[in-house]
């Protein structure tokens, strides 16, 4: 019972910090390892996705590698969590960890390398309601001058993935505050949009326009264009160029409709041979 009230006394720092900036709390299992790899491997794999998704800035992040005494099972778990706040937690497994002997030839020299593969799962659960939110495979690619070196290297990528993984999972809304720059052909050019490095935005962030519109008697959203973050003012302000849509934005704008903003991943070139369609 002790050891409970000590956790939760942990979980509850925690969650006092996320009410200051009101980012959801995400728990991240211990990595299960499936593969014939060795355990410094799935750690790895493990503490790049932590350090991936704290970077982000975005998510409150606990580590569960970290901790002990949480209850094993996994029910009992997740109330746990969601008892003293954590909305979400984040299991992965480390599939399967391959390497191969490589050479290349450029100008009559001959270079050997070893190129490295890691292919996890990762499963983003509800705490609340228990569902599993999405479960998707990944295989991050690297090369070394050893197999080691290369799968190393392959497990620390698994970090710079994850900034799409929570726009896509995490997704965040705001409103349009005033219009910026203004064409009479064009319409809108540039907006300031209600939201800033209190979220984790950054320079280059892709936001949806919606704008309320009545149909059949019902209010619903429709997609109107698209606005890309250009600099982060404040906490809570950010300049936007408008990508497509600005006769629309102006037009919403001006009527006085509710606009609102909703992230969404930026569109990731397939340019790059094979590796590149896998990180899509």
């Amino acid at each position: 019972m002790r050891k409970l009230l000590v956790m939760a006394a942990l979980l509850l720092s925690v969650v006092g910090a996320m009410a200051q900036d009101d980012k959801p709390s995400v728990l991240v299992e211990k990595f299960t390892n499936k593969s014939t790899g060795n355990n410094s491997v799935c750690n790895a794999v493990q503490q790049a996705i932590v350090s991936g998704l704290v970077g982000t800035g975005r998510l409150t992040v606990v580590d569960a590698g970290t901790m002990t005494d949480l209850p094993t099972v996994k029910n009992d778990r997740l109330l746990f969590l969601n008892d003293n706040g954590i909305q979400w937690m984040v299991e992965g497994s480390l599939n399967s960890v391959s390497s191969a002997h490589k050479s290349s030839t450029i100008s009559g020299k001959t270079t050997y390398y070893y190129e490295g593969d890691v292919n996890y799962t990762l499963t983003l659960i509800n705490t609340e309601t228990g569902v599993t939110s999405i479960s998707e495979t990944y295989i991050e690619s690297a090369t070394g001058d050893s197999s080691d070196e290369a799968i190393m290297r392959a497990a620390n990528d698994a970090k710079g993935r994850m900034n799409r993984f929570v726009q896509e999972n995490f997704k965040v809304e705001a409103t349009i505050k005033a219009l910026d720059e203004v064409d009479n052909k064009k319409g809108a050019k540039s907006c300031y949009i209600s939201i800033g490095s209190d979220k984790g935005i950054e320079n280059g962030q892709i936001f949806e326009v919606f704008a309320q519109i009545e149909i059949a008697g019902e209010k619903v959203d429709k997609k109107i264009g698209e606005v890309k973050v250009q600099e982060v003012m404040s906490g809570t302000l950010s300049r936007c160029t408008v990508k497509n849509g600005g006769p629309a934005i102006k037009s919403a704008f001006e009527n006085q409709q509710k606009i609102t903003v909703r992230s969404r991943p930026k569109k990731e070139s397939v340019l790059g041979g094979l590796g590149g369609l896998l990180k899509l």
